[in-house]
């Protein structure tokens, strides 16, 4: 069909366009789990508190925080501060937040996190005290909840939250057609000033192949740690693309299920871990984006500390299976010591991994099965203990208290905590859970010898076998300029970035 002449098809405002791999399951941050819904939800819903590469908390919507007593902190709002609606944003908005987060009709995924709050007080319009039953130091890291204006924090407003959230981020929801697409626009009223890209595009895309076709088209801005690394270095070799990185907080690890058979004796643990060469995994699978891990925490992070950990030796991994009852009955090439099952998710690139993992393994004559399962029934393994050894990672380590959620022994899944304890290889240690519930209750000084003295703790018990710590890893389009990828794959760089047309 031809055009009227003097008509011009309208183009569509401009705007960069980040391809997500999975939509949000909300965009209310009390209660969303995924990252990706925690990520999205920060540029609408900030907290009172951030972190920084390092991992140390920094203010956000509050200006300062301090700590009164051990039970006692205060912290004071900036001056100024609006929500998306042109409302101011006080310290009645924080205590009606917060105190949301008891309200069985919220049903916060969340709550128990902030189980040691007993009440929330308003001082004045900028300062808002939190009195705790107990001392806690995590407490910080549970501050970087998204503040919601006082009726939508209510039970009453959770709908309309969902449907169009309002914050003081520096970006405003705009629209959601569906659960593919969701557009933010720059909130003048931010604290910092506006944004100064014009619109953000967040679209689903699920299959990494078409990710990599519609950054190479044109047709996306930026995709944030939702690529393999085996795409990277002809994707950098695009001119019209940029590959950015910086050293991540995520970490990967070998699981181990510590019930019951041979991975209940830590020789056995600790020779697998001699077997695993994580050297060539971090060359040839990663091309170098990632760093060898000694433990949970990055080196990079406040509370990180050395320990001796387990280098690649067979010789000295086949002294401790001879020493555990497992020998080497026929010498190399013959039986194997002993049997185990690896489960992973069916992504291509965790399998390529696990089937190194087999490998390298086998050399030393532990003979491994590789399960891949979807990952909703993988995961369901993991929670329920129906493994004997896995990979996983976690996305980002910020509060080190993380520590004693992966490794205290009230935090193994049971039917109790309906199967959401992270302690999934079920360690027990009653040494290890008083340094860390001792690390939960103390100021940061003390913390950091106590997570020192845990960390060499968990590297003596070995409950799992550490791999690596993934760099954040940016694919941006030349559009996309002074974006800077954060170590805890959060999207909040795109808040001091700017779009040029080409």
């Amino acid at each position: 069909m031809a055009l009227v002449p003097g008509c011009r098809a309208e183009r569509p405002p401009p705007a960069i366009t980040v391809l997500i791999e999975a939509p949000p399951e909300s965009l209310d941050s009390r209660l969303t789990l995924s990252a990706t819904g925690q990520r999205i939800a920060q540029l609408i819903t900030p907290g009172l508190i951030t972190f920084d590469d390092s991992s140390t908390p920094v203010p956000d919507l509050a200006e300062s925080f301090r700590e009164l007593t051990p039970t006692l902190v205060e912290l004071t709002l900036r001056p100024g501060l609006t929500f998306h609606d042109g409302s101011a944003l006080t310290a009645e908005d924080v205590k009606a937040t917060y105190d949301s987060m008891g309200d069985a009709a919220i049903a916060s995924p969340r709550a128990e996190r902030y189980a040691a709050v007993e009440r929330v007080t308003v001082v004045d319009a900028r300062t808002v005290r939190f009195h705790l039953r107990r001392p806690y130091a995590p407490l910080l890291a549970e501050l970087s909840l998204g503040i919601l204006p006082a009726e939508r924090a209510s039970a009453a407003g959770k709908e309309a939250q969902g449907r169009a959230p309002i914050g003081a981020g520096p970006f405003r929801f705009e629209s959601q057609p569906d659960e593919e697409h969701l557009t933010l626009v720059p909130f003048a009223g931010h604290y910092r000033g506006a944004p100064a890209i014009p619109r953000l595009h967040f679209r689903v895309v699920r299959d990494e192949t078409t990710r990599v076709l519609e950054l190479l088209k044109g047709r996306a801005d930026l995709v944030l740690n939702a690529l393999s690394p085996a795409v990277l270095p002809a994707l950098k070799r695009e001119p019209s693309l940029r590959v950015l990185t910086k050293p991540g907080t995520g970490f990967a690890y070998l699981g181990l299920n510590l019930r019951g058979g041979p991975l209940t004796d830590v020789r056995v643990r600790r020779a697998l871990c001699h077997l695993v060469d994580v050297g060539p995994l971090v060359t040839y699978k990663f091309h170098g984006l990632a760093e060898p891990a000694q433990s949970m925490l990055p080196r990079t992070h406040w509370a990180w500390a050395p320990v001796t950990g387990c280098r690649y030796d067979p010789k000295e991994a086949a002294r401790l299976l001879d020493e555990a009852g497992y020998p080497d009955p026929d010498g190399p090439g013959g039986a194997p010591r002993l049997r185990l099952q690896l489960k992973t998710s069916t992504d291509r690139f965790r399998r390529s991994v696990a089937l190194v993992l087999q490998e390298q393994l086998a050399r030393g004559g532990v003979a491994v099965e590789v399960r891949s399962l979807e990952f909703g029934t993988f995961f369901n393994d993991i929670r329920r203990g129906n493994f004997e050894l896995f990979t996983l990672k976690w996305a980002s380590v910020i509060e080190p208290d993380l520590l004693r959620g992966a490794y205290h022994s009230g935090n193994v899944p049971s039917e109790t905590n309906h199967w959401g304890g992270f302690n999934r290889g079920a360690l027990k240690d009653e040494a290890l859970d008083a340094l860390l519930d001792e690390a939960s209750r103390v100021s940061t000084p003390e913390r950091v010898v106590l997570y020192a003295r845990a960390q060499e703790r968990v590297d003596a018990l070995m409950p799992v076998v550490p791999l690596w710590h993934e760099s954040s890893v940016a694919v941006a389009s030349q559009r996309l300029q002074d974006f800077e990828p954060s170590a805890h794959g959060m999207f909040t760089p795109l808040a001091r970035a700017r779009m040029v047309e080409p």
